[in-house]
């Protein structure tokens, strides 16, 4: 009798326990205009650009949707945004050393997460799709194969270019 009780009540235990790990956080639609959403798509957008120097001119038009929830490690909130996003990449200089820099236009609708802790920083996003151009990769990226030369001058930052300098001094010893 007393092991049928206990086996019951382990039984329940275990079926709450497993409902409660199966919950999610309930979303909570928020305005698009609120604070934290505008903050969270800054922080979005900054990410995005860091991605590509495709993406070095992508902007926002608006914010379609919103919505936040606790995260599922209860250690922050999460923005759940659908942004309109446009660009019109032209690979301006400087590139990085290995870009996938590609030209052309980009606009659609992308569903952005942004991961907010509650130690007070953001830790990330997340993207459903990354924004394709819709033209050629530049011709200084690796995946370019079209008749355009590349110029690698031209797409040096300041300090590489400062690298490349020529110095009276280093020149004059060269000669010698």
């Amino acid at each position: 009798m007393i092991s049928s009780r206990l086996l019951i009540a382990t039984v329940a235990i275990a079926a709450l326990l497993v409902a409660s790990c199966e919950a999610k956080p309930k979303r909570k639609n928020v305005s698009v205009t609120d604070t934290e959403v505008v903050q969270a798509r800054d922080f979005a957008l900054k990410e995005l650009i860091k991605l590509s120097d495709s993406y070095r001119d992508m902007k926002v038009n608006r914010i379609i949707k919103a919505e936040r929830a606790r995260s599922a490690f209860a250690d922050g909130t999460n923005y759940f945004l659908k942004l309109e996003l446009e660009c019109v990449s032209v690979c301006a200089a400087p590139l990085s050393p290995a870009s996938t820099c590609r030209r052309g236009k980009y606009k659609g609708e992308n569903e952005v997460i942004v991961f907010w802790k509650d130690d007070g920083h953001y830790d990330g996003i997340a993207i459903d799709e990354f924004p394709q151009m819709d033209g050629e990769f530049h011709p200084c990226t690796p995946s370019y194969k079209g008749p355009e030369k590349c110029n690698p001058a031209e797409h040096r930052t300041p300090e590489q270019a400062a690298l490349f300098a020529d110095d009276d001094e280093t020149a004059a010893r060269d000669e010698l």
